[in-house]
């Protein structure tokens, strides 16, 4: 019996994006609705990256590897994919990508001891297959080691992967990076993931059988491992003032001053869920810490930013765009002129970085501490959320950064103290209401944490303010703080 297969092929080059039974487009609604919307909608092919929209292409099965000339290219719009192109090979697709003048990720993935079938079969399903596999416990490391579970054990059972501490910066010595990458030759697939989100070095595939050897010798050369379970996670710092002019405190002593505070907390799990720190030089958060982590440490200035006129006039001449620059201000606080130069309204400045980032000249202020923002999570019982201000500014004093980092636990101890079990900081934060969090933390709310009074969500009623209008709680379209 003859099967009618339709292709949707890239119209350049001819791959097939993607491939139905006439039978399924029939029967499946889902199938039916994703191959009309690939028809109406501009795709970008994995094989050329050509944008376009794709050419339809009906073939019978006995037909599927004759390709067809179009008038409108001179290319097959039924080119057979990857895993046709080597029919032999137990790994097609990976074969495929393989090819070419470039060094292929794929071709080094084979020299190690990863198990390649799982690529292959992620290639070919266009979907990962490994999951999420809790953790596995091992003597002397109490937060566990981390467990990839696998969904085709008839390839592999499992992979398990160790968190390795970075040093702050990742600044690894060329010695000690030697050592770990010849243990993971030894004991584990002979790959590190680097500096992953979390801020930490991971060494995968390593046998449940190799794990003690495997962090045994880690710890003998002089790093740490941890940051599973429910714990402080590593924590995670910008390059700061080793690299960068725009730190605003010194974000390398910072993190090297909170392990020796809490390294016990990352390595010992006790709190409802995990919880993620990051430490940024300023507001531009290149950690995203305000995105991904439940307490971030923001480098903040208090004064005006400092202008060198003549840098700026250089900019200028040199063709830098001010009329765009001072459009594009998000305070609306920038004017220019020739002859005066460059000026900033400090009643609208937000000290948002804008002009600091856009013209040259223009530097932070003087008067420099760091802001304490809470709750923010990609995910979560209730989805993503961005982090909230909770302390607008404070001193940073090295070396011990003691205020700091009280406060930080004292948050934490309200939010160990008062969250359900497996409930992120934000989460319990939305739970709670602003206001609560911040009596319990023994915070005063301030001024500073809204910009709309009696519409942002950190204005705080009092109770008196509040007269209920037809038993809702509500009088001109106001309602109090508690979520």
């Amino acid at each position: 019996m003859q099967i009618e297969k339709i292709k949707l092929c890239c119209a350049k080059c001819g791959f097939t994006v993607e491939e139905y039974n006439a039978s399924e487009l029939a029967e499946v609604p889902r199938k039916t609705k994703r191959y009309k919307y690939l028809l109406q909608k501009s795709s970008i092919c994995p094989a050329c990256l050509a944008s376009g929209r794709l050419k339809e292409n009906r073939v019978t099965e006995e037909a599927d590897t004759t390709p067809t000339q179009t008038a409108d290219t001179k290319f097959s719009t039924t080119a057979p994919v990857a895993h046709e192109k080597h029919p032999d090979s137990p790994t097609p697709m990976i074969d495929a990508i393989s090819q070419g003048v470039w060094p292929s990720h794929a071709a080094e993935l084979k020299k190690t001891r990863y198990p390649v079938q799982m690529y292959e079969q992620a290639l070919q399903k266009r979907t990962t297959q490994w999951g999420y596999g809790g953790y596995v416990s091992l003597p002397g490391v109490a937060s566990g080691v981390l467990v990839r579970a696998s969904a085709r054990p008839d390839i592999t059972k499992g992979s398990n992967f160790v968190r390795i501490m970075d040093p702050c910066g990742n600044f690894f010595k060329a010695d000690s990076m030697r050592k770990i990458c010849d243990i993971s030759d030894k004991y584990a697939y002979g790959l590190l993931h680097l500096l992953s989100t979390g801020g930490d070095l991971e060494m995968l595939g390593i046998p449940t059988e190799n794990l003690k050897a495997a962090v045994d010798e880690i710890t003998k050369i002089g790093f740490d491992v941890g940051s599973t379970g429910d714990d402080y996670r590593t924590s995670e710092e910008c390059i700061g003032p080793a690299k960068c002019d725009l730190a605003l405190y010194d974000t390398l002593g910072f993190r090297e001053a909170w392990y020796k505070r809490f390294l016990d907390d990352v390595q010992y799990p006790r709190f409802p869920h995990k919880v993620k720190c990051k430490f940024a030089g300023c507001p531009n958060d290149c950690v995203r810490g305000q995105q991904k982590s439940d307490f971030v440490v923001i480098g903040v200035f208090r004064d005006l930013p400092i202008i060198d006129q003549k840098k700026v006039k250089k900019w200028v001449k040199d063709g830098g765009d001010m009329t765009t620059a001072c459009t594009r201000c998000p305070g609306g606080c920038l004017s220019w002129d020739k002859k005066n130069g460059l000026n900033i309204d400090g009643d609208s400045c937000l000290r948002c970085m804008y002009c600091i980032n856009k013209i040259s000249g223009v530097r932070p202020g003087g008067d420099r501490g760091v802001a304490i923002l809470v709750g923010g999570k990609m995910r979560g019982k209730y989805g993503p959320m961005l982090a909230k201000v909770v302390v607008p500014f404070m001193k940073a004093e090295p070396p011990d950064y003691k205020e700091v980092f009280d406060l930080i636990e004292k948050l934490t101890e309200v939010y160990d103290a008062n969250a359900r079990k497996k409930e992120r900081v934000g989460d319990f934060m939305l739970r709670v209401g602003m206001s609560e969090f911040f009596r319990l933390a023994g915070v005063e709310p301030s001024a500073h944490l809204f910009n709309q009074p009696r519409t942002n969500l950190y204005y705080h009623w009092e109770p008196e303010e509040v007269r209920p209008q037809n038993g809702a709680g509500k009088e001109n379209n106001c309602t109090t703080t508690k979520l």
